[in-house]
């Protein structure tokens, strides 16, 4: 065990390089920090952050897993940030677990190590978002189904459905989850026949449990989901679109976790393609090419109901809908280098080494800017260089109240922000400034909001936030519009944010 400890620190190392300063703290941090806030003011809730279609909400689980951790770090994101990462690195005793229920604990040690380095698990673990716990959580539910079929414990079924409803919970996309899970039933029925009734029932009950949440609030709010359900998916089906963005996804988590940027992704997973064919005919090891497969190519199912995409040069799927499916990759690679170390240990070592060296480069590459862009959309929102532009604003405002107005993503929401401050700004300097312009409501945030120009304080600043997502004619109609009233003392430039120090005319 002490390998796995060993392997364990090298995981937290690589999720902690760069900490705190690769910490990205956008309007969906912000949102969820202040769900955390009215949870501990009493305010419980039953329903999560909202998903990319209105109707679908993920669920609530994620809010109160963090919350505890904004209440012992005292609202400060980089301790809540920190437990993220040490989370994500306690996936290594999951994998090397699963590895060795599957084959042996020298094939679960690779994986674990596979996991350790690996760029998108890094990515994950600097992600403050609700998707990126669901890497255990998938992990358990495969760990739990594995228990069942190759080592005959029952007490896997129920982890199985209590990895399954955590991760519907974090990730409402994974409901996609219920498919590979009912045909490895299937498959393996012999193995979940065998089970006592208790444990199918405890199974049932704990699935129920862990997604009751998501049952209360159909119920409260008239089955919104069930009917948002209806309409999900009825994209136009084109077998181009679905083939190539499939292909692109299986591409990029080869880039993501084997060869990085050494090789091209495609022809490595072609060519891994071809070893699983083989080995899926061989009888001693069919039914772990059956199980890891399911896991692998189930992500399918996601691209067959949103259709694809028409255009990857220009629209790249978004990442964290992968989320989990990788962890079968790492641990059949294992399983290659385990074979390819028994044939010659120079070449097995010098493969192990290529692995570690190109997620290395990828490391060294993205996670000082924090996540990719394919997580986070809105590149630059770093909260290293966030609390810079609160600390300018208030040493150049002196000691008095002064006006803020940003150019934000969303447009008009100050959520970001009014969070910056009351966290940062009011504890550091003991005042808040004032929010000159519009803010759109039912959003949150604190900040007292001025739309008018008359009565406005004279230390007046205008933040412009990283601009990707941002239309350019609305940043240019907003910066017109202020320059009706107020002009540019000096602007300074703080990572990917401008602010404008201004003053009336």
């Amino acid at each position: 065990m002490s390998k796995l400890f060993i392997i364990f620190l090298l995981a937290l190392f690589l999720r902690f390089l760069y900490f705190p300063d690769n910490i990205y703290f956008g309007f969906d941090q912000a949102r969820d920090a202040y769900a955390s806030l009215n949870i501990l003011k009493g305010d419980l809730k039953i329903i999560g952050p909202p998903t990319s279609v209105e109707g679908l909400n993920h669920g609530v689980l994620y809010y109160y897993i963090i919350t505890p951790f904004y209440f012992l770090g005292n609202l400060n994101p980089e301790f809540v940030s920190a437990v993220l990462r040490i989370l994500n690195a306690l996936g290594v005793f999951l994998i090397f677990y699963i590895g060795s229920i599957l084959f042996d604990k020298r094939i679960g040690f690779l994986a674990s190590l596979l996991y350790a380095v690996s760029f998108e698990q890094t990515q994950f673990s600097i992600y403050m978002g609700n998707p990126s716990l669901a890497v255990l959580s998938v992990l358990c539910m495969y760990t739990g189904l594995a228990m069942v079929i190759y080592r005959n414990l029952k007490v896997g079924f129920p982890l199985a459905t209590l990895g399954l409803g955590f991760s519907i919970q974090f990730q409402f996309a994974l409901l996609y989850l219920l498919l590979p899970f009912i045909l490895i039933l299937i498959i393996f029925k012999k193995n979940f026949l065998m089970l006592h009734l208790k444990a199918w029932l405890v199974s049932i009950l704990v699935f129920l449990l862990s997604v009751s949440t998501f049952i209360f609030a159909e119920i409260k709010y008239n089955f919104r989901t069930f009917h948002s359900l209806t309409l999900f998916g009825e994209s136009e089906k084109n077998f181009n679109n679905i083939s190539s963005t499939y292909i692109f996804i299986l591409s990029r988590m080869g880039k993501y976790n084997i060869v990085g940027e050494i090789l091209f992704g495609g022809i490595i997973l072609f060519f891994l393609l071809l070893l699983f064919i083989f080995l899926l005919k061989k009888k001693e090891y069919s039914s772990r090419m059956v199980f890891l497969g399911i896991w692998f190519f189930s992500i399918l199912t996601t691209v067959l109901i949103n259709g694809g995409v028409s255009n990857l040069a220009n629209n790249i799927p978004l990442y964290y809908p992968n989320v989990g499916v990788s962890l079968a990759l790492l641990i059949f690679i294992a399983f290659l280098l385990r074979k390819l170390l028994k044939i010659s240990k120079i070449t097995g070592v010098f493969a192990v080494l290529l692995i570690v060296i190109a997620n290395f480069k990828l490391i060294q590459t993205f996670n000082p800017k924090g996540t990719i862009s394919e997580i986070n959309v809105q590149q630059g929102m770093l909260l290293s260089e966030e609390k810079k532009v609160l600390d300018y604003m208030y040493n150049e405002s002196g000691s008095g109240i002064f006006a803020v107005k940003g150019v934000t993503m969303p447009f008009y929401i100050n959520t970001t922000w009014s969070y910056l401050f009351e966290w940062y700004g009011l504890h550091k300097y003991g005042y808040f400034p004032v929010w000159n312009g519009k803010n759109a409501e039912g959003f949150y945030g604190n900040l007292a909001v001025q739309e008018a120009q008359e009565g406005l304080p004279e230390k007046r600043f205008l933040v412009i936030e990283p601009v990707r997502g941002i239309a350019p004619h609305l940043i240019e109609e907003y910066i017109d519009e202020e320059n009706y009233f107020t002009k540019i003392v000096e602007e300074k430039k703080f990572g990917e944010f401008i602010v404008q120090k201004r003053e009336k005319f």
